[in-house]
């Protein structure tokens, strides 16, 4: 009875998911945007830039490049556990940089791979691009955390944009949220501080 249980409960989990999955928060109208988010470039990509030398996407795929390099950028920083940039990016000679996240396990470690990349490429003056598959969640972390940490905004201002920027966050990944401690930027900018 005890598997039966199990099973039943773990198949409700997944229909659960599978229907609240894919709901994401309600983006802010134009007019009520703060101008400080990031500028929409192209919807059809979710691509936008969220600074002078940093910009989030979804996958990109080989027609992209074309406007990645048009924005001079140097740098594509992938998020996914799986890495199509090499196919779809290589001959335009960007610096890939892989760091696989899985969404149901980011944690503050992930995040501070993210911003050592963005620190590494800042010194070096190169734009940036970060992208998962959607660009929605685990970019949207690493966006969060860069306002934080390099653009000094609050861990509320941040979470505001991540939320409601519309770049489409899942509000199912509550653990993204809860990785936006105190403790946790303050462990981070230590990190990047002191590197060891």
């Amino acid at each position: 009875m005890k598997i039966q249980t199990r099973i039943l409960y773990s198949c409700l989990c997944l229909s659960t998911l599978s229907f609240t999955g894919c709901m994401t928060t309600p983006a802010l109208p134009p007019e009520a945007r703060p101008t400080q988010w990031g500028t929409l470039i192209n919807q059809a990509d979710n691509f936008y830039q969220i600074s002078t030398d940093v910009f989030r996407s979804e996958q990109p795929n080989t027609e992209m490049a074309a406007a990645l390099k048009a924005h001079d950028i140097d740098v594509v920083i992938n998020l996914r556990s799986r890495h199509q940039d090499p196919q779809n990016l290589n001959a335009q000679n960007f610096k890939l940089v892989h760091i696989p996240i899985h969404t149901w396990a980011i944690d503050r470690e992930d995040l501070l791979a993210a911003m050592r990349q963005i620190q590494l490429a800042k010194a070096q003056q190169q734009k940036v691009l970060i992208h998962c598959y959607h660009g929605s969640d685990r970019t949207g972390a690493s966006i969060a955390m860069y306002r934080i940490i390099f653009e000094k905004w609050s861990i509320d201002d941040a979470l505001q944009e991540m939320k409601y920027g519309g770049y489409g966050f899942h509000p199912i990944w509550q653990n993204i949220e809860n990785l936006f401690t105190p403790e946790n930027v303050k462990w981070i900018q230590e990190q990047l501080s002191n590197p060891s």
